[in-house]
C-alpha cells in the first residue's frame, strides 16, 4: 500500500464497517496515515497491502502494523493484521491472493478479528487462541452501568440524567451487596506512574513470555503516542503498584473517565504478584468512581481475575496467530505467548470511532 492508496482505502472502509457509500474525511485519512505509515518499525516491504482489480481499482485491503516480538530471544519482525476490507462487488480472487500473502510471512497475528478473517487465518493454517478472545468486566455500580449501556443502545436516552436516580439505587446496592466493593489486598498500594517511567520498566514484566513484544522505547513511546488519539474512552491513565518496601511489583494502564467504563489495556504484574497487582487495580478503579472495569483475558492472569465477585466473561473477538515457527506453535499451547492490549489495536480509533 502507498500512502496515495488511502482516499480509495477509506472508500471501502466506509463501505464496508460504516454502511456509508461516501469519500473518506480528511480526518480519517490522516488518523489512518498515521497509523499504518509513521510506526518506527515501518517499511514498505511489512506494511499493508492492496489487491487492484482489473479496472486498477483497489478492491481489498489488508492493514498492518509491524510490531517488534522476541521469539525464544531472537528479534522478529511480527505483523500485526488489522481491518480485513473486500469491496462487495469485488471477485473473490482479490481477497484470496491477500489473505495467501501472508502465509509465508514468520508472525502474523491478530487481536480483533471477525468469523470471516478467523475463517481466512485457519484456511492458511492460522491458529486461534480462544482464551485471548475473552472479555472480562467487573461491575462496581449496576444501576449506572445499566444506564451507561441503555444510553449506548439508545442514544435518546442519553441526554436524560440517568445520574442522579443510579446514584442512589448503587449506594443501596453496594450496602446490600458488599462484594460490589473492592478491599484493598494487604501490602501493597499503587500511585500514578510517568510515562517515562512505563516505558522503562513495562517491558520487563514480559521477558518470562517466549514470545513477547519487545517494546523499544521508540516503539512503545509511538503506539501510546497514537493509543492517546483515542479519546472516546478518556486520557490514558498509568499507575504503578509496589510492595511494602516500596519495590515496584507491576503496573497497569487504563482509558476512563470516572463515572464511565474504565477500558483496561495492560496488566503487567511481577511473576507471583498477579493477585496483589489485579486486586489493587480494581480497588483503584472502584475508589476512583468508575462504574466498572472491562479488559482482555491473559490465561496468566485469568486465576487472579476470577477470584473477585461480580466478575464476568464474554466472547469479545477472535484471536488468531499465523507462522511456520515451530518456537512460536509451542508458546501457544503453553499459553507462553502475549498478544493484546498495546501489543494489539483494541486502542485503535478505527474499532470505535468515524462512524
Amino acid at each position: 500500500m502507498e500512502m496515495d492508496d488511502i482516499p480509495q482505502v477509506g472508500r471501502i472502509f466506509f463501505k464496508v464497517f460504516r454502511k456509508k457509500p461516501i469519500e473518506s474525511p480528511e480526518e480519517f485519512n490522516r488518523y489512518f496515515k498515521e497509523l499504518f505509515f509513521t510506526s518506527p518499525s515501518y517499511s514498505r516491504e511489512n506494511g499493508s497491502i492492496v489487491h487492484e482489480g482489473p479496472d486498477g481499482r483497489i478492491d481489498s485491503v489488508i492493514s498492518v502494523i509491524p510490531m517488534q516480538y522476541s521469539v525464544v530471544g531472537r528479534p522478529v519482525t511480527a505483523r500485526l493484521l488489522c481491518t480485513f476490507m473486500v469491496d462487495p462487488a469485488a471477485a473473490p480472487r482479490g481477497p484470496a491472493k491477500l489473505t495467501l500473502a501472508f502465509r509465508r510471512q514468520d508472525f502474523c497475528f491478530t487481536d480483533s478479528a471477525s468469523p470471516v478473517s478467523a475463517d481466512h487465518f485457519k484456511a492458511v493454517g492460522g491458529v486461534e487462541l480462544p482464551m485471548q478472545g475473552l472479555e472480562w468486566r467487573r461491575t462496581f455500580r449496576p444501576a449506572a452501568l445499566l444506564a451507561h449501556r441503555s444510553s449506548q443502545r439508545i442514544p435518546l436516552l442519553g441526554r436524560l440524567p440517568a445520574g442522579p436516580l443510579a446514584s442512589p439505587l448503587d449506594g443501596i446496592a453496594r450496602r446490600m451487596v458488599s462484594t460490589l466493593c473492592v478491599e484493598a489486598p494487604p501490602g501493597v498500594h499503587d500511585e500514578a506512574m510517568t510515562q517515562d517511567a512505563f516505558l522503562s520498566h513495562a517491558p520487563t514484566f514480559l521477558t518470562d513470555y517466549s514470545v513477547h513484544p519487545v517494546w523499544s522505547r521508540p516503539e512503545l513511546e509511538w503506539i501510546m503516542r497514537v493509543a492517546a488519539l483515542n479519546d472516546k474512552w478518556g486520557a490514558p491513565q498509568i499507575r504503578a503498584v509496589f510492595d511494602r518496601s516500596d519495590k515496584l511489583c507491576g503496573c497497569f494502564i487504563y482509558f476512563g473517565r470516572p463515572g464511565s467504563v474504565a477500558h483496561v489495556l495492560n496488566v503487567l504484574p511481577a511473576r507471583g504478584m498477579e493477585r496483589a497487582v489485579i486486586g489493587r487495580m480494581l480497588h483503584h478503579l472502584d475508589k476512583a468512581g468508575y462504574i466498572a472495569a472491562e479488559g482482555r483475558v491473559q490465561p496468566r492472569l485469568l486465576n487472579a481475575l476470577s477470584r473477585h465477585r461480580a466478575m464476568v466473561y464474554r466472547h469479545k473477538a477472535h484471536v488468531c496467530v499465523s507462522t511456520p515457527r515451530a518456537e512460536i506453535r509451542e508458546a501457544i499451547e503453553r499459553n507462553d505467548i502475549y498478544i493484546g492490549g498495546l501489543a494489539g489495536e483494541s486502542w485503535s480509533r478505527l474499532m470505535s470511532d468515524f462512524q
